[in-house]
């Protein structure tokens, strides 16, 4: 469900909010999303409850939104390391974010734990953050499946 255009390498943010912006824009550019401020809405009220921040250097931020047409995945790779409230209190390099309809599906729930499943791998942000496209970021998750 991973496509390049959904994948931004370098991404630029000076904290947590204006990163969980960019993310919601970059899931946006799938047609997916009905309403971007609805989703950010929703993705900053969920982060509230409690961090995605899983730790080992990624955040999987996701929310449910009536807006959204089908559940949607967008990737990027953090230029500098970024503040998450991660639970292990280190910065995050990766983040995933996921966009799902009120009426989600269980592919919701399995997308979020393979992602996890993933980052339980020590050093494997690193590997990510190191790619240089979307083509060699989707190539390191496939070779890591």
């Amino acid at each position: 469900m991973l496509r390049p255009e959904l994948i931004e390498i370098g991404l630029v943010a000076e904290d947590k909010l204006e990163i969980l912006a960019k993310m919601a824009k970059i899931l946006a550019k799938s047609k997916n999303i009905g309403d971007i401020d609805e989703l950010l809405k929703n993705i900053v009220a969920r982060e509230k409850n409690m961090t995605t921040g899983l730790g080992h250097g990624i955040a999987i931020p996701h929310a449910m939104c009536e807006t959204v047409k089908e559940i949607t995945i967008a990737a990027a790779t953090i230029a500098k390391p970024l503040d998450f409230e991660s639970f292990d209190f280190k910065p995050i390099r990766v983040i995933f974010a996921i966009a799902s309809p009120i009426d989600r599906d269980k592919r919701y729930m399995t997308m979020l734990s393979q992602i996890a499943r993933l980052f339980g791998e020590r050093g494997f942000a690193e590997k990510l953050a190191a790619a240089n496209n979307p083509d060699e970021f989707i190539e390191i998750i496939e070779n890591a499946e």
